[in-house]
């Protein structure tokens, strides 16, 4: 039973945030920490913190983050290069 709401917990999370992804990476000392990137248009900084919060189930350390906008660059001569778009990345670490 915990885990079904755990799932539901993750599922409406993701669904609230939009379209936001998160991979699980391990930093250099060997714990454990999630990236959420945030990169639609529809979405800001604050969708990745509410994705954390899922991920975490609560409580997390931000150990970086990175909120700005990147050129995107089309290597198909025939199309267009799509221009700037936003870039957001959160890097968090979830609290026991």
């Amino acid at each position: 039973m915990a885990g079904m709401r755990v799932a539901l917990l993750v599922l409406v999370t993701g669904i609230s945030a939009g379209c936001s992804d998160a991979g699980r990476i391990t930093l250099p000392n060997g714990d454990q920490a999630f990236v959420v990137t945030c990169n639609t248009g529809s979405q800001d900084i604050g969708d990745c913190y509410n994705k954390a919060t899922g991920l975490c189930h609560g409580r997390y350390e931000v150990i970086d983050r990175i909120e700005g906008s990147q050129v995107s660059y089309s290597s198909n001569a025939y199309k267009s290069a799509g221009g700037v778009m936003a870039r957001r990345d959160l890097m968090v670490q979830c609290n026991s």
